[in-house]
């Protein structure tokens, strides 16, 4: 989902790019607290893919056996989202083989390196709550191997967006762009050495997010059943990472669940499909 291109929309782009670059002073984040068991699941046939070269991003195929992910031009704003979201690490850990694992490393210190300052198209809230997420969901994955440098250089980069997240959240649109953005807060709150602070505020913001976007029939305002499965999805992730850091979930967060539960199970077709209201 992308920023409306009104006077809002062009100030909302200003205040993220500014405070994705004052994001570069606030590195804080030392290691794991704890790490939430990742939840993320990935495709072994697209990851397979990703490694050969081919890059299926938006609907758009670019062949890049030998140019790095962040090399390649963009055919359009909506295939930047999706390989700055991170979404293609799932992939990449479902394969999970040493192949796998190079790739992985390579574009993400790509990223950092490209990106990590505060730079381009990925510093949104819903992106980057979208990236810590499978950051941290696929840290072991990803660390591995990695010298002392390296690791400095991840945790660095996650603390900076972490704080980006804790400035910018409120900036996402309502639903699912906020919903990305602090869940992925919380996750990071949750794991991060030096971010403990930041889930506590996290958590009530989420809460009520539920009160306001879940109405009493488990539905969301865009009334989008695809955008409905991925805020159920990640509000049970929320809901299962405050579990496993010890933690009760509110009880608006396990309401709003209970109550897009039995929606989605309305709109699946025989074959497991979601019914399709929106093309």
């Amino acid at each position: 989902m992308f920023t409306p291109d009104t006077l809002a929309g062009r100030r909302t782009r200003l205040m993220n790019r500014l405070y994705a670059r004052f994001s570069r002073r606030h590195r804080t984040a030392r290691g794991f607290v704890s790490q939430p068991e990742p939840r993320t699941i990935g495709s072994f046939a697209r990851g397979r893919q990703l490694i050969a070269g081919n890059i299926l991003f938006a609907g758009f195929l670019v062949e890049s056996p030998d140019t790095g992910l962040w090399e390649v031009a963009a055919p359009n704003a909506a295939f930047d989202a999706e390989r700055h979201g991170f979404g293609w690490l799932d992939d990449l850990a479902a394969v999970g083989d040493g192949a796998a694992r190079a790739k992985a490393q390579q574009w993400l210190w790509g990223w950092i390196a490209q990106y990590g300052n505060g730079q381009g198209p990925g510093w949104t809230p819903e992106l980057t709550g979208r990236r810590v997420i499978r950051w941290i969901n696929h840290a072991l994955f990803l660390l591995r191997g990695q010298d002392r440098d390296a690791s400095t250089a991840f945790f660095a980069a996650l603390g900076s967006q972490t704080w980006f997240l804790a400035k910018r959240w409120p900036a996402a649109l309502p639903g699912l762009p906020r919903f990305e953005a602090l869940t992925g807060l919380i996750y990071a709150g949750l794991s991060l050495e030096g971010q403990e602070e930041l889930a506590d505020p996290a958590i009530r913001a989420l809460a009520r997010e539920c009160n306001l976007q879940i109405d009493a029939q488990g539905g969301l305002p865009t009334r989008n059943p695809e955008e409905l499965l991925e805020v159920f999805t990640l509000l049970t992730w929320a809901a299962a990472a405050l579990h496993d850091a010890g933690r009760g979930t509110p009880p608006a967060h396990t309401a709003a669940i209970e109550r897009i539960a039995p929606t989605l199970r309305a709109l699946r077709h025989a074959d497991g499909g979601l019914a399709r209201f929106h093309g």
